[in-house]
């Protein structure tokens, strides 16, 4: 009696190496496509300062919609500052679009929270920060790109 080798030039045999071919090539789309697949935005971080203060202004969220802000406020010794009167605005400066400023409300030493502020459209925009201590006021503008 004799044994039967098996076939691996016949048609089954090539159906099965471009099955196993063809899931290689899903497998390694998928995992390409997994890898360059855009991630959701942490927050963004800007410094900026005026002749008194340093200002740390952190986005939750530098997309298109409402996101918190926070404020870090240290005069220029670095010590922070408490008790100041902090606003923010978010103007689009092309088409001149803005909400009406948002008060931000203490958090911790130095630290304020706005926490819904509208950036409507996509594009660049400028986000106007007011600081008010004792009778002096100090303004500042820190430009920003919204994603969608």
């Amino acid at each position: 009696m004799t044994t039967a080798e098996p076939v691996t030039h016949g048609p089954r045999a090539r159906t099965l190496r471009v099955g196993g071919v063809l899931a290689l090539v899903i497998a390694l789309v998928a995992l390409i496509g997994w890898l360059l697949w855009p991630s959701p935005p942490g927050h963004l971080v800007m410094h900026s300062g005026t002749a008194d203060y340093i200002v740390t202004v952190t986005l939750d969220s530098p997309r298109m919609g409402d996101t918190g802000i926070d404020i870090e406020l240290t005069d220029r010794a670095g010590r922070s500052v408490d008790g100041a009167v902090v606003r923010v605005q978010a103007v689009e400066p092309r088409m001149g679009y803005s909400d009406a400023p948002v008060t931000a409300s203490a958090s911790g030493a130095g630290r304020y929270r706005a926490p819904d502020v509208s950036f409507m459209m996509t594009g660049p925009w400028d986000l106007r920060v007011s600081i008010v201590v004792g009778g002096a006021t100090d303004q500042l503008s820190v430009p920003l790109w919204i994603s969608g």
